[in-house]
């Protein structure tokens, strides 16, 4: 693909994952005026936020999915479109209850564009183009979350809270043209079959846990109240009915290869780590500033500028440095970083101004700034033909990942906060103490996820150029039954059953999707 139709395809991932994103944190500060609009109350409204939450993760699996089986261009189309129109119907809504309804389809929609984007940087490109192209993925999804209660708020004072969805509509038409133009139709994996029992299980499995802990965490409801505990028991029902449907599946949809890659799966787990303890201290550091700190909200909000900057500024350096280096090092360095700017904020007292707060600030920002590639390095140890379904997997994995935080987080910040009370403290040093305490964990997270991907994520010895549209192996039948894992003969018939080879006599010496270098090849039989 020509030059200059790469960067019209780096235009269609930008202004679409900053769309898609920023629907994620958009209303968060209209929501008191839509409350107002609609006269309900602060339960019922909230549900215009979590609405798009909840069909956003529980679906992304399932969206990847159908971009490897169907291509990009047919499935962002209609995603992006369903997602354009929905943004329509919810800022002309005049009842509440259509425009939750409009974010439900909103998010479909959102579900398959979001991962679509993802595969239109990876599959068929050099090096260069990939590294170019998650850079601008991510800086559009970073500026699009940052930016988001603000623009919202904005938007809201200075026309309407109609607009905040409005907007979405002309950007929304124009991508999905330029789409058309510049975008592949067609996909390499030959004929396959959507795996509908998969979709069914793994979206009720997302949606059980999203909800769950987005109800366990609210304080009206707790963690103990029969419909939470009734929820969970409906997530670990299909998580069972999940692996059962994968197990006989001729084509599954996640294939259990993917977690035997060592730097899949490390991946995966020290972005879910990282995450939590990032996504905590974005939570809870503006309450931190304003009520230890005695800052004003305008102040408190100035803070999450720096390192917003930093982020912006720095990450391109991660990239190069990835790949100049290698991601084993730069990454987990990072992840060190950050661990040890959690460590200096929990360190801050009643009276510290924003001098005392640089140094944290710092160390967060280039730390989060070095682990931007993580995605990438995750993404390049699979076959592209399996790239939609992966970059599913990170996408929910980001999202799990915010949700746990906030809430294992937040658990050990009440806890210490009452103890704290309970000691006879005052309210500012028991929040001081319990956001210490969580500060900490949040440290602790990150720094086993540095541990994680140190151990894992690729050398440099172990990345070669791949020139764009060189074909890469795929997850074939005999690969199932090789590489790490032990060769099985197959007993009770279920390969027979499902299509796949018996694991006697033995298959290749060794699985090529697990194969990075020369010395690092897991032989059979060993």
């Amino acid at each position: 693909m020509g030059r200059d139709r790469y960067g019209w395809t780096l235009a269609v991932v930008a202004v679409s994952a900053f769309m898609v994103t920023l629907d994620n944190t958009v209303t968060n500060i209209a929501l008191t005026t839509i409350r107002k609009h609609f006269d309900v109350g602060l339960s019922a409204v909230t549900w215009v936020t979590t609405s798009y939450i909840l069909i956003f993760s529980c679906l992304m699996i399932a969206g990847g999915r159908l971009v490897d089986v169907y291509g990009v261009r047919r499935t962002y189309t209609i995603g992006m479109s369903a997602f354009t129109l929905a943004s329509l119907g919810a800022g002309l809504s005049q009842e509440l209850s259509h425009l939750i309804a409009f974010r439900v389809l909103q998010g479909a929609g959102a579900s398959l564009a979001l991962p679509a984007t993802l595969v239109m940087v990876m599959n068929k490109r050099t090096d260069k183009q990939k590294s170019l192209g998650n850079l601008v993925f991510i800086l559009t999804g970073t500026v699009a979350s940052a930016l988001g209660p603000a623009i919202g708020g904005l938007i809201t004072d200075a026309f309407s809270w109609h607009w905040i969805f409005l907007i979405n509509v002309v950007p929304g038409i124009v991508v999905i043209a330029l789409g058309q133009l510049v975008l592949e139709g067609q996909t390499d994996n030959g004929p396959e079959n959507v795996d509908l029992p998969a979709v069914l299980t793994s979206a009720t499995l997302l949606f059980a846990i999203t909800y769950g802990v987005h109800s366990g965490s609210n304080p009206k409801i707790g963690w103990t109240d029969p419909s939470v505990l009734a929820v969970f028991a409906l997530a670990l029902i299909s998580l069972f009915s999940f692996i059962l449907v994968e197990k006989w599946a001729p084509n599954p949809m996640i294939n259990t290869e993917f977690f035997r890659n060592r730097v899949f799966s490390g991946a995966i787990a020290g972005q879910i780590l990282w995450g939590m303890g990032f996504s905590g201290v974005l939570t809870y550091s503006g309450n931190f500033v304003q009520e230890v700190l005695g800052w004003s909200a305008s102040q408190a909000g100035a803070v999450f500028i720096p390192p917003a900057v930093i982020i912006g500024l720095v990450t391109p350096v991660g990239f190069w440095l990835s790949t100049r280096f290698g991601p084993r090092i730069p990454i987990s360095m990072g992840m060190v970083s950050m661990s040890c700017g959690l460590i200096a904020f929990s360190g801050l007292r009643q009276g510290d101004d924003f001098y005392d707060l640089l140094p944290g600030i710092v160390l967060v920002g280039v730390g989060s700034a070095l682990t931007m590639p993580l995605g990438l390095y995750a993404l390049k140890a699979v076959p592209e033909s399996k790239t939609g379904v992966a970059g599913g997997l990170i996408n929910v994995g980001r999202e799990m990942a915010a949700a746990l935080g906030i809430v294992v987080l937040g658990a050990l910040l009440n806890a210490m906060e009452n103890s704290a009370k309970a000691e006879g403290k005052t309210v500012v040093e028991a929040q001081e103490q319990g956001s210490s305490a969580a500060l900490m964990l949040g440290a602790a997270l990150v720094l086993i996820g540095a541990i994680i991907t140190v151990s894992t994520l690729q050398r440099k010895s172990e990345l070669a150029e791949v020139p764009a549209g060189t074909p890469q192996p795929s997850l074939d039948a005999s690969s199932i039954t090789s590489g790490s894992f032990p060769v099985i003969p197959d007993w009770w018939g279920t390969n027979r059953k499902a299509g796949i080879p018996s694991a006697w006599p033995p298959p290749p010496p060794y699985s090529p999707y697990e194969a990075t270098s020369e010395e690092d090849r897991t032989w059979a039989g060993k």
